[in-house]
């Protein structure tokens, strides 16, 4: 077929897209069966039949100065390994071609922030993420829009953040607070569309702010044109999705450590077990839909509305690239990696972490660092650190040449930024008892990383509090703890809430939390509200439900999608939040909110004054009582020792002291308590530091 095809190719010019090249076989015509066109389809992409046109099958390698030769060779080997080795010298030239592009449109101030910044630069950031429908509504009852988000801006650079991360902005019929995407290049309508994300990007950098936003790579909306296409009867269009033409035999079971699964057994009697992201949702993970009179099981990590591109089939590569490019050119500094770690699905697998993920990854890292070095990759893979380790790939040195002038970046050479999941659990698991052995447990489980990587580090963000990654005392505990105040999520694998209700509203104690996300190292990220100490969102979970479950209601009825419950109770912690709420909270200096809101601030300016704070070592202190949580952080001749105290009693601390030297004789010393610019009182006897704590207490000592 494969021959035929080709043939045919090289004898008709004329042909210029994949589709075009099926349609040319004689095999695959107009009065063919479905089935039989299926699996020509299905056949031609296993094969990875050329594309495009014959002028591309012809094309030698391309030798491309304004691409660094390691980046040329990485992009090579990961087409190689996902596509076959055949189709290098096809493939390539198409990348190259979207690279030249790209290159071509990026303006000088881009170009010189490529050669200006630093290649670990994001390890300074501290950064804040909001809705931009939901964050600094007017009032009105209307979704904020970017252009309102323009009128935040004054309030987040007093706040004192760095970074501005916008949730999904992206067209979409918002079934997934916008992880839905219908059309990836542009920008919702309700939003103001792209000319107010244009106003805004340009504002934000205008006042120092960088941006970062989502790259959904692993699903788009069943609105998104390729699906709308494929149901309308283009089976060429259908495998850009991952789809099958029967339903395997399933069973669902729970799993102690993975939570809800799914077992099924292929017409071969592989066994393919997979997790169950939304056990309340649906039983499996097949939508069947109906074209021209024939089922099909079109493949869902998540939602049934949100189907599973193809990734083996070039054609979603070159689109995908394209997209990133897009957003590159706009200004994006870091793009967020959705669901990293499902892009590849094979029979006999779980669909996550497969080699061939982390050669797309590879692959797609190589393109960004190719047209905008400035920017980098986070991922979002909810994920053990020691899985999620391989992510970051290996560090590696590259030479540019950008404006004309040499310039050497350091990187990994897949993604430079990963959320630490585990450590949001840990955390709570030790807030909720007032012991930091639940922490330090998850801490020793961490690996090292790349001195250029960086962890995401996160109290809460817009999903669930998730559970999967912690055995099942400490689940327990935390379900226990957290769900009287919040909901349940994932049937007991996920709780879902806001920051300040778990902690009971209580200012000292949300001081305290931020205390400890703001001295840990990595890149701390802000959920928007949580600085104000704002309240769940009930109201709007119920609202957003039955929203989706009228949208559902006006499809057609072979094409409805079966949910088990409209219901998602990760929208309690989400939802409106009125611009004169944040405004109110930096002034009014006798409200709850603005207690909290200068808490968090303070710690935010002395994190951003005090690199020690934000790359220094990290060392573990030995404390006499577990409701002690500290740690020293040290850069060059600079150490400064935090000391937390988790619980809602006076403590007299004393942790085992970390300088022989200083600890030798017995005294009372003052230490500088960065936090509030005072001096403190402090015994110094037996290599031990004893100092006095209120309840929720957090001190930053230096030495």
């Amino acid at each position: 077929m494969y021959k035929k095809l080709l043939s045919s190719i090289l004898a008709t010019s004329m042909l210029m897209s994949y589709s075009a090249a099926f349609a040319s076989d004689e095999s695959v015509n107009k009065n063919t069966s479905q089935k039989t066109h299926l699996n020509a389809i299905k056949e031609n992409i296993k094969n990875k039949l050329p594309i495009k046109s014959a002028e591309t099958v012809e094309q030698a390698p391309v030798e491309n100065v304004l691409i660094p030769k390691k980046l040329e060779e990485s992009m090579k080997a990961s087409i190689s390994h996902i596509y076959g080795k055949e189709q290098v010298d096809i493939i390539y030239p198409k990348i190259v071609k979207i690279i030249e592009k790209a290159k071509s449109e990026r303006n000088p101030e881009l170009l010189q922030d490529d050669f200006n910044r630093a290649s670990d630069w994001y390890k300074d950031e501290v950064v804040y993420m909001f809705y931009p429908d939901q964050f600094g509504v007017d009032g009105s009852g209307k979704p904020a829009t970017f252009k309102t988000a323009i009128g935040m801006l004054d309030y987040l650079k007093d706040l004192g953040v760095t970074t501005i991360y916008v949730l999904p902005f992206a067209d979409s019929p918002m079934n997934d607070s916008g992880f839905d995407v219908k059309d990836p290049k542009n920008v919702r309508a309700d939003l103001g569309g792209m000319p107010e994300f244009k106003e805004f990007a340009h504002a934000a950098r205008k006042k120092g702010f960088k941006l970062k936003a989502d790259l959904i790579l692993n699903h788009f909306s069943d609105q998104h044109e390729w699906f709308q296409q494929a149901l309308k009867g283009d089976l060429e269009k259908l495998h850009y999705f991952i789809v099958r033409e029967d339903m395997p035999e399933y069973k669902q079971y729970k799993d102690p450590k993975y939570g809800y699964m799914v077992e099924y057994k292929e017409k071969d009697g592989t066994i393919t077990k997979r997790r169950l992201i939304f056990p309340e949702i649906n039983d499996n993970h097949y939508r069947k839909v109906t074209i021209n009179n024939k089922d099909y099981y079109v493949y869902h990590t998540f939602y049934p509305f949100q189907p599973d591109v193809n990734w083996e089939n070039p054609e979603v590569l070159y689109y995908m690239l394209d997209t990133i490019s897009f957003w590159a050119n706009l200004g994006i500094d870091i793009f967020r990696m959705d669901a990293i770690p499902y892009y590849i699905k094979e029979e006999g697998t779980t669909a996550e972490n497969l080699p061939k993920t982390h050669e797309i990854i590879q692959l797609i890292s190589s393109f960004l660092q190719t047209i905008a070095p400035r920017s980098v990759i986070q991922a979002e893979a909810c994920q053990q650190p020691k899985k999620i380790l391989p992510y970051f790939g290996t560090e590696k040195k590259v030479e540019h040449v950008i404006n004309n002038k040499p310039k050497e970046i350091t990187r990994t050479n897949e993604v430079q930024i990963a959320y630490h999941f585990p450590y949001m659990p840990a955390i709570w698991a030790s807030l909720i008892s007032a012991d930091n052995s639940y922490f330090w447990k998850a801490y020793k489980q961490t690996p090292k990383i790349p001195d250029s990587a960086a962890w995401g580090i996160f109290l809460r963000v817009h999903d669930e509090l998730t559970l999967e990654m912690v055995n099942e005392k400490t689940r327990e505990l935390i379900y226990e703890g957290l769900v009287p105040k919040g909901a349940e999520f994932r049937k007991g694998y996920g709780v879902s809430g806001r920051l300040a209700n778990f902690l009971d509203n209580n200012p000292e104690r949300i001081g305290m939390a931020f205390s400890i996300l703001l001295s840990m190292p990595g890149v701390p990220i802000i959920y928007y509200g949580d600085e104000i100490g704002v309240q769940n969102n009930f109201y709007n979970a119920k609202k957003s439900a039955k929203i989706r479950e009228a949208k559902e209601k006006q499809k057609n009825q072979e094409n409805k999608v079966k949910m088990l419950s409209y219901f998602d109770s990760r929208d309690i912690n989400r939802g409106p939040i009125a611009q004169t709420t944040f405004y109110n909270a930096m002034k009014n200096s006798n409200s709850y909110n603005h207690k909290v809101y200068e808490r968090v601030q303070k710690l935010i300016k002395i994190r951003k004054q005090n690199p020690v704070m934000r790359r220094g070592t990290f060392t573990e202190i030995k404390t006499d009582s577990p409701e002690v949580f500290a740690y020293v952080r040290g850069l060059e001749n600079n150490r400064v020792v935090v000391i937390n105290n988790l619980s809602d009693n006076r403590v007299r601390a004393s942790v085992n002291f970390i300088d022989d030297d200083f600890g030798k004789k017995s005294k009372d010393v003052f230490m500088l308590n960065l936090l509030t610019g005072k001096m403190v009182r402090v015994k110094v006897q037996n290599k031990k530091l004893t100092v006095r704590l209120k309840p929720y207490d957090a001190l930053w000592l230096k030495l």
